[in-house]
């Protein structure tokens, strides 16, 4: 003691050490015991784990799939840790306990089953200074929101009014860029540019027009898709390691795609107004942005909404088409069995009402999901602890139990490729297996449960009536590329070589 009788410094940190270490203790014995009891009382069984050379970091893994991406084997590596180490591992990811599966059965519990258990605003944040607060990264109240505010908005607006989107006219133009000598194209950027204008138009209600020029809105374009790249960067670094994402030309160029968005949704208020003094209350001319400045004139929320919606809306559609004719051109058959089922409607009107009669073609666009899926990985955090009815266990059988921070991760690319429910010709496109097959959550390429994708609908629109055009006017479709479908990673995964074929006219057409 000093000389007014009181514990030194030195005595008073070492305590405060002590107690801090103790209390790390306890609650560390705690977490154990109610884990094991847990375990216990349920059966449940850890799943394999995955050999880190890091166990603490999981730096080994991360390093892995860091090289696959840049080499361009992200998708078969994951299948090749699957067949390692089963159906359903267990990693490390910076600290987090990772379930890496692809068991249908997982997404089902953390889509549906055990939804509330699951959220997955912690493991998208980064992405706040341009998705904001939209629906594609929060969870709870704020998502039920978010979803009551869309929603209606897409039944509204109703895609099966297909002329509501001029989607015929966008098509028209598409047409007209298609040579008609049996030349190469590369139908992708084609697509694309469609794609943009359907979307822009759907949603903001003014079509950016890239089909009428490909440098349409370049500004916007080039820092919108910068800006996307950037955010899947600080989404695969996570919260831990965001920090490295160091890339001053990535906050000016969600500057600029904000501002444009700003001035769409400007013009969406001006009409709600203009349209409140003139006693108009519906209109034939119906867009996302508007019906959703009906029930809220908040602009960073309808900004924010927006941005969540025109990134899939736009990508979707694009990379299906391009998929799928890439399939279609080493298919001939199939090719010939499409025309076949839609040429005896050649002269009807396109409805969403006679898309929906095209079975072979709904396989067709089924099957390009399946092969070639727009969205491979999907996770959630649990966020409150569960015990799931499956994935422990050597064989994923036995309960497994999730603690609060967990993370799942579900690989829709190997689900879909997964030969035991497939068939031994799984990496093989072949529409007629949906003649016999009737999965539930062996295939989700939408997502599915209250989270699934609202505009589910919009893509096989979009995807089905351009078909059924290019369809109605060529009679062969020939590949003009004999490279395989190679991934390049964006906000999805695309083929690095587009969908380069040729087409030729019907003689009637």
């Amino acid at each position: 003691m000093d000389s007014l009788g009181l514990p030194s410094l030195t005595f008073f940190l070492q305590t405060l050490v002590a107690l801090w270490v103790f209390g790390a203790l306890y609650r560390k014995t705690i977490s154990w015991t109610h884990y094991k009891s847990v375990m216990s009382k349920n059966g449940c069984q850890e799943p394999p784990s995955y050999p880190h050379k890091d166990p603490i970091f999981g730096i080994d893994l991360f390093l892995l799939y860091k090289k696959a991406f840049q080499e361009r084997n992200f998708l078969d590596l994951n299948w090749q840790l699957f067949e390692k180490y089963g159906k359903t591992y267990q990693a490390n990811r910076l600290g987090n306990r990772v379930i890496k599966t692809m068991d249908p059965e997982l997404t089902k519990y953390t889509h549906a089953t055990f939804f509330d258990h699951f959220g997955v605003e912690k493991i998208r944040s980064g992405a706040e200074y341009l998705w904001g607060d939209g629906i594609t990264v929060v969870e709870g109240e704020k998502w039920a929101v978010r979803r009551k505010l869309i929603k209606p908005s897409f039944d509204v607006v109703h895609i099966g009014n297909l002329e509501n989107r001029s989607l015929g006219t966008h098509v028209a133009r598409l047409m007209e860029l298609i040579p008609r000598d049996a030349s190469t194209v590369d139908l992708m950027p084609l697509f694309r540019r469609l794609s943009l204008d359907t979307a822009s138009e759907f949603i903001f209600g003014e079509s950016l027009d890239a089909l009428r020029s490909p440098d349409s809105h370049k500004e916007f374009l080039d820092a919108y898709f910068y800006a996307q790249r950037g955010t899947a960067v600080r989404l695969m670094l996570g919260p831990k390691l965001r920090f490295l994402h160091r890339d001053p030309k990535w906050f000016r160029v969600c500057d600029i795609a904000n501002n444009f968005l700003d001035k769409r949704v400007d013009e969406a208020l001006a009409r709600r107004e203009e349209g409140k003094s003139m006693g108009i209350e519906d209109s034939h001319d119906l867009h996302i942005v508007d019906e959703m400045a009906k029930a809220t004139q908040d602009r960073l929320t309808l900004r924010f909404q927006m941005q969540n919606l025109f990134t899939p809306a736009h990508d979707g559609a694009a990379i299906t088409l391009s998929n799928a004719f890439f399939h279609l051109s080493r298919c001939p058959n199939a090719w010939a069995k499409l025309r076949a089922e839609i040429l005896p409607t050649k002269d009807e009107p396109i409805t969403y009402d006679l898309l929906k009669t095209y079975q072979y073609l709904k396989n067709v666009i089924r099957e390009t999901h399946r092969v070639t899926p727009i969205s491979t990985l999907i996770s959630r955090q649990c966020i409150k602890e569960v015990v799931l009815p499956r994935g422990g266990g050597k064989d994923g059988k036995s309960p497994l139990f999730l603690r609060k921070g967990d993370i799942v991760e579900m690989n829709f690319r190997c689900i879909l490729r997964d030969k035991d429910f497939w068939g031994s010709d799984a990496d093989q496109f072949r529409p007629e297996r949906w003649d016999n097959l009737r999965p539930t959550w062996e295939y989700t390429p939408f997502g599915g449960g209250p989270r699934v994708c609202p505009g589910f609908r919009l893509v096989f629109a979009e995807v089905a009536y351009t078909m059924v055009k290019i369809l109605r006017e060529f009679e062969r479709l020939e590949s003009r590329d004999d490279r395989p479908w190679t991934e390049e990673t964006r906000a999805t995964f695309q083929n690095l070589h587009g969908a380069k074929v040729a087409l030729f006219p019907a003689r009637d057409a």
